[in-house]
């Protein structure tokens, strides 16, 4: 990853942006203007380009597309920039698509992104530009690393240690990062008392208000409250108490707490060897490692939860491999986290050269180890050698002369900065009772932009000897331990590292060369201390932390303006210059409770915020409908975005811009670990200047998940919505993209058949309405009817009518007029019917049938017998022949239908309507006076049928009746 990142360290090659090879083929537009691609290293996540602090970023592929799909590839240079020139590739019609590949995914994300198309807005990793007309565009793009974010100016943290069992001493402490130049330099605010945790060293913060100690075994100081163990301790902002997070394995020896731990002795030999080293956590602030010195195992301990909630998982343990070739015993004890990048370091402590003779042993067999931890194993990355000069521990500059440490010291001799190999030997004191004995613990490591190491290195002396505590095996001489800590650069080239020499690492120059107190003798960073009539020449206590891209790295030191004070330096990271202190406390007298000029303060940490998250991206008009963004195909301004939380809460609206996007962000109240329910709505847009200014009633999402990584497609369901689950804090996604097209164009066919026969009926007409008052149902009239749809549509000989050229929706059909012969429907309107892409698209669209029952009559013609004259009077029953059995049944179980009756008018007539198709029968029931009912008063069958029953008056049917007494007068 860090191989990638600020000028393209590990790319030695690298060079200035390299322009596009074009391929042979068609040439675009002579006029056509250039693109030049900017991807930066993203540092503040607000979306906007700093030129000062967010670096190029080297060896990263772009292309550029045209609608062809025909693709120039470049590679970013030094810079971080790739230069286009379309006019003269294989590119036609000015408008492509970049495309930006992420070069590290497992430890870099997206860059947040900014609304806009200015050259200083950071825009998503796939965008569209327009370069015709000469037009040159450069759009900047980038990616970051979510697990070191912090911002601009963040406190930090470290506690301090009090001797014996002393109360009311500060513990946790914090601090803003910006120390001035003259004391104090600023101001620390205690968080704790030092009772609520006493000895820790390792200190590791998570995002939600937490702050992790591991037990320290420092001679003359007491255990926490969790006793003897290797506790993690966790202090929260919110509840401002001090609980046990964890205990991991491996019991400590006590101490002796006779004469207020002034004695001790049993911690000497086992300070470095017991309790736990340094403690750290995670990019993402969900896993915790702490190195076990009892087992010389990394232990990961899950943090489950958030703020003051979080719970300890099951820790998992991984030892933590000796060294070839490791001369003495193997000490692991540093951590160094960037990101998901874990790093793991310990020095081989030579034990085995310490003899009666050279109680110091021999430094050249000292050796310092860096592992990279991945995936439950390790592979060692850095090994360095620890005899390099190193000043003195105290160089006393007035009289006498004789107690003065010579700049250029030899091992052993009285107050060196030498290291050591790891013993327990009992240094001679020096006219001011000064001791020392330095020892190397590499108990901090930090990784830098340029992928370099800054190495914390603590002095085990300064935890085995207090300050006016009894030195080794006495109970009378009160000595004052002084420490010798240091900073060293490891330099990367490639995939190896070097250790710094004479203040230079790689292309850097540090700010201390050929002071005869580093590697090749020089030292990178300035980790001196210069008072009145004395020197430190390494001052540091072992607590480094470095904030990324803002080239500030902080150490805990002693003495950083006067004498017996404790507090923190600040170097610029890649020039090693002193740019403040802070003075946390003095540490003369305070009751004889500090460490005076020993290791007084614990790690140092950065307290970040949670890195932001942000979705979102971009709406388009989709031409083709083929659910891919296009080159050429235009952006959708005005469309709203409305996030709502899963199981509820508060909803979060935005609005697309000119160039169709949206982004949606921790500022505005988007969370991490959340799932969404997202809808977009396009109903506020002018469609008018989309390609054939379709109306919106003619738009539609396009297809969704067209696109196999889901980078250039649309997310949403024909209605417009999807659903997003928002990752951990960090967590970037510009891949939630909508596409909207013109709607199908459908057809809607009718066919119309007589509901008994079945047969195709020509001559029925239909109105279509469609729903548009959101009321369920078709309404005609009133204030807010549906929308009736182009004009009546008549059947055929087909039977069919066909409305067409429909945009998607529900629709009703409704009958006016019906074929000769029959029936309207009491309700003749039929639907709603719902026209789909898939259902009303294609052959004859979305088929209704519908049917009439035909309208058949009868009409009986009663006339006399002799003179034909109409007769009144005559009563008629109508029977349909129902039971399947040949001629009239009217009585038992199985008898025909009465259908109803009628009486003939003076025209003679009586008439039967609305009959159905079928068989019937007549039964003459009653007589005009004065005529006779005939024997067989049944008369039948009758077939009714459209075509001779269909129109008025229907199938005829002619009855005569005869007179039933003697005909009188002149007529008879």
């Amino acid at each position: 990853m860090l191989a990638l990142l600020a000028g393209g360290i590990g790319l030695g090659a690298a060079g200035p942006a390299v322009p596009a090879a074009a391929p042979a083929g068609r040439a675009a537009g002579a006029g056509d203007g250039t693109v030049t691609v900017r991807v930066v290293t993203e540092v503040n996540a607000d979306g906007a380009y700093d030129s000062v602090l967010e670096p190029g970023m080297a060896g990263v592929k772009v292309t550029l597309t045209d609608d062809a799909g025909t693709v120039l590839t470049s590679t970013t240079g030094a810079d971080g920039t790739a230069v286009f020139t379309p006019a003269g590739s294989a590119l036609t019609g000015a408008k492509y698509r970049i495309q930006v590949v992420n070069p590290d995914p497992d430890n870099l994300a997206p860059a947040v992104a900014g609304l806009g198309t200015g050259a200083d807005v950071i825009r998503s990793n796939t965008g569209f530009v327009d370069v015709s007309g000469g037009k040159n565009v450069t759009y900047t793009t980038g990616f970051w690393e979510p697990g070191v974010y912090c911002q601009e100016n963040p406190t930090l943290v470290t506690c301090s240690l009090a001797k014996g069992d002393a109360t009311g001493k500060k513990g946790l402490l914090s601090f803003g990062g910006d120390f001035g130049n003259t004391a104090p330099g600023g101001t620390a605010t205690e968080l704790t008392a030092n009772t609520e945790q006493q000895a820790v060293f390792g200190i590791g913060v998570d995002r939600t208000g937490n702050k992790y100690m591991g037990t320290l075994v420092k001679r003359h100081t007491a255990y926490g409250p969790a006793g003897a163990v290797n506790a993690i301790y966790r202090y929260n902002d919110t509840s401002d108490t001090v609980t046990t997070f964890a205990t991991l394995p491996g019991a400590l020896t006590a101490h002796d707490t006779s004469n207020n731990l002034l004695g001790d002795d049993v911690i000497y030999g086992k300070v470095g060897r017991e309790g736990l080293g340094d403690v750290d956590v995670s990019g993402d602030g969900r896993t915790l490692y702490a190195v076990n010195l009892n087992d010389s195992k990394l232990y990961t301990v899950p943090i489950q939860g958030t703020g003051d909630g979080v719970t300890a998982g099951t820790p998992a343990s991984y030892a933590v491999p000796k060294p070839d070739a490791c001369v003495g015993d193997w000490h692991p004890y540093g951590i160094g986290v960037r990101g998901k990048r874990v790093l793991v370091g310990g020095v081989c402590g030579a034990e085995s050269t310490v003899t009666g003779t050279a109680p110091w042993g021999d430094p050249a067999q000292l050796s310092g180890h860096v592992y990279e931890f991945d995936g439950g194993a390790f592979k060692e990355i850095f090994k360095y050698a620890l005899d390099y000069p190193r000043g003195c521990a105290y160089r006393f500059l007035g009289d006498p002369s004789q107690y003065r440490c010579t700049k250029t010291s030899t091992i052993g001799e009285k107050m060196s900065g030498l290291w050591e190999a790891w013993n327990e030997r009992v240094p001679e004191r020096e006219s001011h009772l000064f001791v020392s004995a330095p020892q190397p613990i590499l108990s901090n490591i930090e990784i830098a932009d340029n992928g370099d190491l800054v190495l914390g290195m603590r002095d085990r002396f300064g935890d085995m000897q207090g300050n006016r505590t009894y030195a080794y095996g006495s109970t009378t001489d009160l000595v004052a331990g002084v420490a010798a800590g240091d900073v060293l650069r490891a330099c990367k080239s490639g995939t190896a590292y070097t250790l710094e020499s004479d203040g230079s690492c790689g292309a850097l120059t540090g700010a201390m060369p050929g002071n005869d107190e580093g590697p090749g003798s020089g030292e990178f960073y300035d980790d001196s201390t210069i008072l009145s009539d004395a020197v430190h020449d390494q001052n540091t206590e072992g607590g480094t932390v470095l904030q990324p891209y803002r080239k500030k790295l902080w150490s805990t030191v002693y003495d950083p303006y006067a004498a017996y004070s404790q507090g923190v330096r600040r170097w610029g990271s890649e020039t090693g210059t002193t740019a403040g202190n802070l003075d946390i406390e003095s540490t003369w007298n305070a009751g004889n409770s500090l460490f005076g000029k020993g290791n007084g303060l614990a790690d140092l940490e950065l307290v970040c915020d949670q890195a932001p998250v942000q979705i979102g991206n971009r709406v388009w008009y989709d031409t083709d409908g083929d659910g891919i963004q296009d080159p050429s195909e235009p952006p959708i301004a005005g469309v709203t975005v409305t996030l709502t939380p899963k199981g509820g809460g508060d909803p979060i609206t935005v609005t697309t811009d000119e160039n169709g996007e949206y982004y949606v962000g921790t500022e505005q109240g988007l969370k991490p670990d959340t799932e969404y329910d997202i809808v977009f709505d396009y109903s506020g847009i002018d469609p008018s200047g989309l390609p054939g200014s379709p109306t919106l009633e003619e738009l539609g999402w396009t297809k969704q998940n067209a696109d196999d990584d889901g980078e250039l497609d649309s997310n949403v369901d024909a209605a417009g919505k999807t659903t997003w689950t928002v990752g951990p804090a960090g967590y970037v996604d510009h891949s939630i993209d909508a596409g909207i097209k013109a709607r199908p164009r459908a057809l809607l066919t009718v066919v119309k058949k007589d509901d008994v026969t079945g047969a195709l009926l020509s001559g029925a007409v239909f109105d279509l309405w469609r729903e548009s008052n959101g009321t369920d149902g078709l309404q005609t009239s009133g204030t807010t009817p549906d929308t009736r749809v182009g004009s009546a549509c008549t059947t055929g000989t087909n039977g069919r009518c066909v409305f067409d050229d429909l945009p998607l929706g529900t629709y009703y059909v409704r009958e006016t007029a019906v074929p000769d012969g029959y029936v309207l429907p009491r309700n003749p309107v039929s639907g709603p019917y719902v026209l789909t892409a898939d259902n009303a698209v294609t052959g004859d669209g979305r088929v209704v049938t519908l049917t009439n029952r035909p309208d058949l009559g009868l009409t009986v013609l009663k006339t006399d017998a002799k003179t034909h004259k109409p007769l009144r009077g005559a009563v008629f029953e109508l029977w349909n022949d129902s039971n399947g059995t040949t001629g009239l049944q009217r009585h038992g179980g199985k008898k025909d239908t009465r259908v109803g009756d009628c009486a003939t008018s003076t025209r003679g007539k009586c008439y039967f309507d609305d009959l159905p198709p079928g068989t019937y029968y007549l039964v003459e029931k009653d007589v005009p006076e004065g005529y006779v009912l005939p024997r067989n008063p049944v008369t039948g069958p009758y077939v009714l049928t459209v075509k001779n029953a269909g129109k008025e008056p229907g199938l005829v049917v002619k009855i005569a009746n005869k007179r039933g007494e003697p005909c009188k007068g002149k007529k008879c």
